[in-house]
């Protein structure tokens, strides 16, 4: 057989399949989309962390169905969007009528990444606010009493809160938090979009003071997840802008929540509420199965962690019903040590 037969051949899908996709990538994005009515993932009753497995590793596939590996190589970052590439947008009712909570799970990223985060979920849902912003930080889950200054126990809080502090802005309006559920005629209607638009206003040109022009901004809630109380107390004598309003206790301890807490909640006005996510949201194991399900070359898969994750749900206001929900998944490349120049 001749060496031109050989050639030919040659199926050049299956050259492509074992060319790497992203060997010179530092930073990974994952946008999973609007979740809701996702077939595929709630027939199997998933878990949180099971739901973020499922949920990107079927962007990932996507990601890879839409792309040609030879241009890919190149790049230094990577956002994988399920939304775009199936061209489905993830908010179809009026902002106006919808609550954004955002849940920050932050794992090895600085404190550089809440204002990075919520730019990201921004500008995926394509709103210049969220309502509640939740922050889930590194070692609180274990129980360990973090500070704000930081010290042998565990990282600073000081940080991340102080990155949310300055993109909090208070707003307060009808739509936004239910007390004029049902308008009854257009005057109402007109009226209620002109006080939207004018605290909007307001707060454009107050952004000059407090962050970036073009940063989200938090409009109404800004707490923590499964602080204790000597860390809670921490940080609400230690804020200096705006002081913690809410904080998440884990399900596991919420039949029998500490008693220390609760006085502490009653005292300084702080909402004590339960959630059910896993102590540790990601593990680098789980992240090395979403990246595994469709990537096989060695310089796809290593020097990768999990820098943050980011939950967001849009509530339908006045009805309860949950419109939206997503996860950001992001995760930063450790380089070092490695050679990655593409192939």
């Amino acid at each position: 057989m001749s060496g031109s037969t050989i050639v030919a051949e040659i199926d050049p899908r299956g050259v492509d399949e074992v060319l790497p996709a992203i060997p010179n990538a530092s930073s990974l994005l994952f946008h999973t989309g609007n979740i809701i009515n996702r077939g595929f993932v709630y027939r199997r009753s998933p878990t949180v962390t099971e739901e973020i497995k499922l949920t990107c590793a079927k962007t990932l596939g996507k990601w890879l169905a839409s792309i040609n590996k030879h241009e890919t190589k190149h790049l230094s970052a990577v956002d994988m969007d399920y939304s775009q590439i199936t061209n489905v947008s993830g908010i179809t009712e009026d902002r106006q009528n919808l609550k954004v909570t955002v849940k920050l799970f932050v794992v090895s990223a600085g404190a550089e990444c809440v204002k990075e985060a919520l730019n990201i979920v921004g500008s995926k849902l394509g709103t210049g606010h969220v309502e509640t912003l939740i922050l889930s930080l590194p070692g609180s889950s274990h129980g360990t009493n973090l500070t704000y200054n930081g010290g042998q126990s565990g990282p600073a809080v000081g940080p991340f809160w102080e990155a949310a502090e300055s993109v909090f802005r208070h707003q307060f309006n009808d739509l936004a938090h239910h007390s004029q559920c049902c308008v009854s005629n257009e005057a109402d209607v007109n009226h209620s979009e002109e006080v939207v638009n004018s605290e909007t206003s307001n707060t454009s040109r107050s952004r000059s003071s407090r962050g970036g022009a073009g940063d989200v901004f938090i409009s109404w809630t800004l707490g923590l997840s499964d602080l204790n109380a000597a860390s809670l107390r921490d940080l609400h004598d230690h804020a200096q802008t705006e002081k913690p309003s809410l904080d998440q206790i884990n399900m596991d301890v919420c039949c029998s929540p500490p008693e220390d807490l609760v006085a502490l909640c009653n005292e300084r006005d702080i909402q004590l509420l339960t959630h059910n996510d896993p102590r540790e949201i990601l593990s680098g194991q789980e992240m090395h199965e979403i990246l595994s399900s469709h990537l096989s070359h060695h310089k796809d898969l290593v020097g990768w962690q999990v820098g943050w994750v980011l939950r967001y749900s849009g509530l339908v206001k006045c009805r309860g019903i949950i419109h939206t929900k997503g996860y950001i998944v992001k995760l930063i490349r450790n380089t070092q040590g490695y050679n990655f120049s593409p192939q």
